[in-house]
Formats: C-alpha cells, structure tokens, sequence
C-alpha cells in the first residue's frame, strides 16, 4: 500500500509539474497576441503577463527605452535614437535575457521601437559579439551608414 501511494503521488506530483511547465511556456507565446502599439508608460504597466514599457530619453539625449515585463520582471529591452529633423530612428541596443532568447521578444522589441515612429528610416548599426550578430542578421533593417546629427527626438512617452 505505502508504494502505491507513493507511485500514486509520483504520477500527480509529475501531472502538476506538466501543468506548470504548460502555463509557463503559455506566458511565453503571449508575444504573438501583444499588440506593439500599445506601451505604458513607466509605474502604469499591470503587473502580469507580457507588457511593454517605454521610458522617454533622458534630458539632452535622443534615445528612449523600451522594455519588455512579464509577470512584472524586465526580460528584454531596445534603446533607439530618433531624430524628428531627418525623420531617421535608429536602433541601438536590443537586449533579451538568456534565458529568453528564440522565443520572438526581440523581434517584438524591435516592432515596438519602430512602431513609436512607423513613418521614419530605421537602421541599425552591426552589433559585436555572434549571439548579437546573428539577431542582427535575421531582422529587416538597414545598416546605419553615421549617426544621426540633428538635435530633435520624438517624445516616447506618447
């Protein structure tokens, strides 16, 4: 009786495991439903589930952020650089934890940096390191030719 219950066990203890492991990779696709369009600003985003969160850039800068949350943790980021004079938008850094990589948050990252200025040129410089390169390599995206001179910057709190 006591192996059988202990197998019993097992088998439930392994049943909820399974359930779990689903819910979670069920968070994960939740990129494929998320709307770009729709970024809070930072201090307003709901705590759960996927949500994109932009911070204007700072003072005498030209680059915004744009972070990505689920369930209320940071796991991806892209700064980008936009000039309202040459109507050019300029991805420079797109970050996903290792832990999250090859699931679409970069490519959703960078969706959401071009969505804040659809009309605008986009480049993006070539990044160092392989892991970087090879994301480089599968998004659309211009190769920046020089940086953006002018001093103008979309607000990226809209």
């Amino acid at each position: 009786m006591f192996e059988v219950a202990c197998a019993y066990r097992t088998v439930i203890m392994s049943s909820f495991r399974k359930v779990s492991y689903l819910d979670h990779a069920r968070r994960l696709a939740e990129w494929a439903h998320l709307d770009v369009t729709v970024q809070h600003a930072p201090g307003t985003a709901p705590g759960d589930g996927l949500v994109l969160v932009a911070r204007p850039p700072a003072a005498g800068s030209l680059a915004g952020r744009i972070e990505l949350h689920l369930d209320g943790t940071e796991v991806g980021a892209v700064t980008a650089s936009l000039c309202a004079s040459c109507r050019t938008g300029t991805l420079d850094y797109v970050h996903v934890a290792a832990g999250y990589r090859r699931l679409g948050f970069g490519r959703t990252l960078v969706a959401a940096a071009v969505a804040r200025a659809p009309s605008y040129r986009w480049t993006a410089p070539l990044p160092d390191g392989p892991v970087a390169q090879s994301f480089r390599a599968r998004i659309a995206m211009r190769r920046a030719a020089q940086r953006c001179v002018h001093v103008g910057t979309v607000d990226l709190t809209r």
